[in-house]
């Protein structure tokens, strides 16, 4: 049997459900339910949209580290179970976890509750970076390789990326790959404070795009050695590079984005000409906007292929947008349609990237779904199939 990988299902927790088909229709929908939360903490006279969980029945306020991992173990049942995994079969698969912040919501919790010194309590007070994963590895069993990558933007992308390589190389026949980033205030006022959070929508590409809209979600991709069913997509291959141009943009060109974007399409052996559409990073801050689409322009040049967006149905979920985005796409693309880039309305010029403003029947595809993180960190990823 060849070793490729195959998507063979998926899970999702994010502002639009949990329930796969009315997330799908609310993306054809065009439903963006936003959140305004004010900046308490900081004492600020004004509030900040956000993308929320759809939990409201008070686990979150009475046990954050509670709430935090049933998000997570029902997120990753539910996946399991619909793709008809035993627990035999998890035995030998692997857990791989990609975060941003990781276990900063359960710290957080933990200190608003302590009376200890604020730098004492930080430093002893995070659960370590792989504690979450072999918790969740733990819970179903699984005894494969257990990894965390925590690489900003990219993380979840990054361990789906690797989860294709283990099981294109032997390693193991079964991958679970998750991204999962919660509310907290670390990220959230973080982000207002380099003044990067749009004041009230989600606009990327469009020429008075004013930032992005954070969002929470928690998104399981299950890979499986062997052919695809049906409607299910192939990995065809991706890359990941590293952009050391600043500490936190990339440079404005986009050289190392193109290299990204180029390095993947020959891994997965396939042509520009033959990439059918591409799911945007698209953060909505007029830089990344900026570099991503000089990137697109060098590698596809005046035939750039159907481009969408789809932070603005979920917010940017920052570590788990690997994870969250490509089921996304994908499970549009198996109910016959490319997603609409909400909140775009009119070109920038200066761009060049025009990207969808109707949903795009489309349905048997191959996909460039690209990822560029806070810190320089590059990722493609390269599917194919739905027919």
């Amino acid at each position: 049997m060849e070793r490729r990988a195959c998507i063979r299902g998926g899970a999702l927790s994010c502002s639009l459900g949990t329930e796969m088909n009315a997330v799908i229709g609310a993306v054809r929908d065009g439903l963006t339910p936003l959140e305004f939360m004010p900046l308490d903490l900081a004492g600020l006279p004004y509030s900040r949209p956000y993308y929320r969980l759809p939990f409201r029945d008070g686990r979150r306020d009475a046990d954050v580290e509670r709430f935090f991992y049933d998000v997570l173990f029902d997120t990753v049942e539910r996946a399991v179970a619909g793709a008809g995994w035993t627990g035999r079969e998890l035995e030998g698969a692997a857990f791989l976890f990609g975060s941003t912040s990781i276990d900063i919501p359960i710290y957080e919790a933990a200190y608003a509750r302590s009376e200890e010194n604020g730098i004492h309590f930080f430093v002893h007070a995070s659960l370590g970076y792989g504690s979450i994963a072999h918790a969740a590895a733990d819970r179903f069993g699984i005894g494969g390789p257990c990894t965390t990558f925590t690489t900003a933007c990219t993380s979840s992308a990054n361990a789906i990326l690797y989860g294709a390589g283990l099981i294109e190389t032997g390693v193991v026949n079964r991958v679970v790959a998750v991204g999962y980033d919660l509310y907290n205030a670390t990220g959230f006022y973080g982000f207002e404070s380099l003044r990067l959070m749009a004041p009230e929508r989600y606009r990327p590409f469009d020429v008075d795009r004013d930032g992005i809209i954070m969002g929470e979600g928690c998104g399981v991709v299950l890979l499986e050695r062997g052919d695809p069913a049906s409607g299910e997509f192939i990995f065809r291959g991706g890359s990941n590079r590293c952009d050391p141009f600043n500490v936190t943009t990339h440079e404005e060109n986009g050289v190392i984005i193109a290299a990204t974007m180029r390095q993947a399409l020959a891994d997965a052996g396939v042509t520009a000409g033959q990439v059918d559409a591409v799911k945007a990073h698209a953060t909505g801050s007029d830089l990344n906007d900026r570099t991503e689409c000089a990137g697109m322009r060098a590698v596809f040049g005046d035939r750039l292929p159907p481009v969408t967006a789809v932070k603005p149905y979920v917010g940017h979920t920052v570590g788990a947008s690997g994870a969250i985005e490509l089921l996304l796409i994908t499970e549009s693309l198996r109910r016959g349609f490319l997603p609409a880039t909400q909140g775009f309305e009119k070109e920038d010029p200066e761009l060049g990237v025009r990207p969808l403003k109707e949903p795009l029947p489309m349905k048997e595809a191959t996909v460039m779904l690209n990822f560029f993180g806070f810190g320089g960190n590059c990722t493609s990823l390269i599917v194919s199939g739905g027919g």
